[in-house]
């Protein structure tokens, strides 16, 4: 009896994405990538003290609270006003500003049995991090995330994530790569140069 392999599709660009000038790429065609499996192992076991440390130990609890904040604010953040007035989260979105989550979507999205998510979902209610915007539905309490609490682990998780960015620029496992200049691509397939 074969089992059926279900096919995982890799997310495209996000709308939320902010276009920027010049991007990162791994250098040397991935020969770096020992080491940069050894980086990012680094970094992960970092950041996962800060969900566990918020989240009573927890992973899958961490997930879930993760997957219910994200969801929330994920349509907004594609309105550059929207964007611009919770760039920072000295501003709090309150329920009605929240796209609200089920069980179901989050177990699809996370990989978590539905029964175990539902389980999670009813320990983070009690905790006070999620209410319940419609029956079976939730979203972020507004204000969960100016406390202090919080805000000291994202200004952890921010400096942790910008050093081990930097940590791969030093060691060489990515690189910066400009712009192209408009027309470069172009040019380059027809075999003609680019203008400078």
């Amino acid at each position: 009896m074969s089992r059926r392999v279900k096919e995982v599709r890799l997310p495209g660009r996000r709308a939320t994405a902010v276009a920027v000038e010049g991007r990162l790429t791994l250098a040397g065609g991935g020969g770096n990538s020992r080491l940069f499996i050894y980086m990012i192992g680094n970094y992960l076991h970092r950041i996962e003290r800060e969900r566990r440390a918020l989240y009573e130990g927890d992973l899958d609890l961490a997930l879930v609270a993760e997957l219910v904040g994200t969801s929330a604010v994920e349509p907004g953040l594609r309105d550059a006003a929207f964007r611009e007035k919770h760039a920072t989260f000295d501003s709090v979105i309150g329920i009605e500003g929240q796209r609200d989550i089920n069980a179901t979507s989050i177990a699809s999205a996370s990989g978590i049995p539905r029964e175990t998510v539902r389980r999670k979902l009813k320990r983070l209610l009690q905790l006070g991090i999620i209410v319940e915007k419609r029956r079976f539905r939730y979203v972020i309490n507004p204000g969960v995330l100016q406390q202090s609490r919080h805000q000291a682990a994202f200004t952890r998780g921010i400096e942790q994530t910008v050093r081990f960015m930097n940590e791969c620029l030093a060691q060489g496992v990515v690189r910066w790569v400009p712009p192209r200049k408009p027309g470069a691509g172009r040019a380059a397939k027809a075999g003609s140069p680019a203008e400078p």
